[in-house]
């Protein structure tokens, strides 16, 4: 039998699904804070954190938490599950894409925080102290954000500590069905990076995986079922429910990223798409002017898989067009 789960004043006995917000700071028109769903099982297990909104423009993610926290039953779950549906209420409010607007900081970038920093870096402290730090492991929801259209994966962040990356690894795995991402070093140039709060929690003990599905502002059903049946799947996988987990089923494995960029300025026509595999000299895109002359021909400069594609269609020099994973057989 569990015993009562509780952070700061919002307590859940065992069998028990509780809901408030937690304070986090104020801004001059009031109080500053973050909403906190408790569902405490009955029987043990692990304590499974599940984040969204950290980027408030993403919008599968939080969607996919709002419907996880109404259809998880605490009498039919091993362990419990702490879940935050929007972690930055500001950007969700503003509809603000990638920073703050309250501190214009990242939040994805500048963990751990600091309790006596800005907005954002005290918000990042909250999360990883009293939050994600009460649970054995994490899942922090993501997609694309304004602007952006990507492939579907998972990753997890590799610390040297052979239990927390077995264990994250394999929740990456039962995340994904495309891809996975394992970040082995500070240098890595595939995420989790660090900064975010995936690798400093899994450098804390707490094996945790970045999922993403989604992007560009929309709200696809495709989408939030992937984070809705991916986290499910973790859940199955770590024994905290008792039907059976579908295998693991990430086909591939990224080696690192590619950016690939303008020369020239002017209206973009994409010619690939999230997903579709280029070789080395393919064209990616090609750049008008404002007569609608050709100016440049884009095309990749190895072999890989798109995972991100900006959608931006008028673009200057050195803008990114799309980013390609160098990847192998998962």
């Amino acid at each position: 039998m569990r015993t009562a789960l509780q952070i700061r004043d919002l307590r859940a006995e065992p069998g028990e699904r509780e809901q408030g917000f937690l304070f986090i700071g104020e801004s001059a028109t009031g109080a500053l804070g973050i909403p906190l769903v408790i569902i405490n099982g009955f029987d043990d297990g692990p304590i499974l954190c599940v984040t969204a909104g950290v980027h408030a423009a993403e919008y599968a993610p939080i969607d996919a938490c709002m419907r996880l926290v109404q259809e998880i039953r605490p009498d039919e779950l091993h362990g419990a599950v702490i879940a935050v549906p929007v972690v930055n209420m500001t950007m969700f409010e503003r509809r603000a894409g990638f920073v703050s607007p309250v501190d214009g900081l990242n939040l994805n970038k500048i963990a751990p925080g600091r309790a006596d920093g800005s907005f954002s870096e005290r918000l990042a402290h909250v999360l990883l102290q009293e939050i994600i730090g009460v649970a054995d492991c994490h899942i922090d929801l993501h997609a694309g954000d304004l602007g952006e259209e990507l492939l579907a994966f998972a990753g997890s962040a590799m610390t040297g500590d052979a239990a927390v990356d077995a264990r994250g690894e394999e929740m990456a795995r039962a995340f994904t069905p495309e891809l996975i991402s394992l970040s082995t070093s500070p240098a890595s140039t595939i995420p989790p990076f660090p900064g975010s709060l995936c690798y400093e929690a899994a450098h804390n003990g707490i094996a945790s995986i970045l999922a993403e599905s989604g992007g560009d502002g929309t709200l696809r059903a495709e989408d939030v079922g992937l984070h809705v049946d991916g986290t499910l799947d973790v859940m199955r996988c770590l024994g905290m429910l008792d039907s059976t987990a579908r295998p693991n089923r990430a086909r591939t494995a990224a080696q690192h990223r590619v950016i690939v960029r303008a020369s020239r300025a002017g209206l973009v026509r994409h010619k690939v798409r999230v997903g579709d595999r280029v070789t080395a000299g393919q064209e990616v895109a090609e750049i008008l002017d404002v007569f609608g002359d050709v100016v440049e021909r884009v095309s990749s400069s190895g072999d890989g898989v798109i995972g991100l594609i900006w959608t931006n269609k008028v673009v200057a020099t050195g803008d990114p067009l799309v980013r390609y994973w160098i990847t192998e057989p998962a």
